[in-house]
């Protein structure tokens, strides 16, 4: 898939909750290619301080308009010189990167497991989903975090008309426990169910064993720090198992490496080899 690169302006900034942060781009090319689970690389400063850029997932595209969205939490020193990005300024971005979410098919039934972070992917996902006539209400979406003030824009999940289901750790929002505690409790009458899921890794391999678990198909989206973003200094590569069905072998180790900027970040249940 064709990639771009190149200084675009800022066209929104919106601050969601707390410390949570929407930044709008006008990026027609951009729009017109990417889809839900790929993502781009922002450079933050023009001063390569820090030097490596940030990847953030794509969160929205609007075709017409030609822009893209990407959500954050302003938490460490890159992502706060990020949100501080103001209307009409410029950023150099490259993308659409990695290999995104194949959009399911209507009569799935859909479960969207989202952990923080995991949010913006998903979003995409369930948002193009409908807009290629996937029934909304076919479509149940955990959101969930640690607490209140670390979910990622509830009002804009609302607005998708899924079966929209909140969580936080210690209960301040929606039902109290994980985005695993709820999954598996969907699951338990979801059959048939085909489960796409982003987070945290610890969330995601606990949602792998599960699926696994439950013989239930699912895709995960990984999230790593990924310095290049385009396969040359393998900084996020993961351990896979090999995949005896397109002919890989175990070459005397047991895995394989992917890199999760190129041949990922979606992977599909049971791939990845978790630490």
């Amino acid at each position: 898939m064709r990639k771009f690169c190149g200084r675009y302006p800022v066209t929104q900034h919106k601050k969601i909750l707390g410390s949570i942060i929407q930044l709008t781009f006008k990026a027609e090319s951009i729009s017109k290619t990417a889809i839900p689970g790929q993502f781009i690389q922002v450079r933050v400063s023009d001063d390569f301080i820090p030097l490596w850029p940030r990847p953030f997932s794509v969160y929205d595209v609007d075709t017409r308009k030609g822009e893209i969205s990407i959500i954050f939490k302003a938490v460490g020193y890159g992502t706060n010189l990020l949100a501080k990005k103001k209307v009409g300024e410029t950023i150099q971005i490259l993308g659409p990167l990695g290999n995104g979410f194949s959009v399911p098919d209507k009569s799935e039934r859909i479960v969207m497991a989202a952990g923080g972070i995991g949010m913006p992917p998903l979003f995409l996902l369930a948002k193009i989903s409908i807009e290629k006539g996937v029934p909304s209400k076919s479509i149940t979406f955990i959101s969930g975090a640690r607490t209140e003030s670390e979910l990622f824009n509830s009002a804009e999940l609302s607005e998708l008309n899924t079966n929209l289901l909140i969580c936080t750790d210690d209960g301040s929002a929606g039902e109290k426990g994980t985005v695993v505690d709820l999954l598996e409790k969907i699951l338990a009458d979801k059959n048939g169910a085909v489960v796409y899921a982003c987070g945290p890794s610890g969330m995601l391999k606990k949602v792998d064993g599960l699926l696994i678990e439950k013989s239930i198909p699912g895709f995960l989206s990984l999230e790593e720090l990924m310095p290049c973003g385009y396969g040359i200094c393998s900084g996020c590569a993961v351990r896979v198992f090999p995949d005896k069905n397109r002919g890989e072998t175990d070459d005397n180790r047991d895995y394989h490496l992917k890199r999760v900027c190129i041949e990922g970040p979606v992977f599909r249940t049971g791939e990845v080899m978790w630490e």
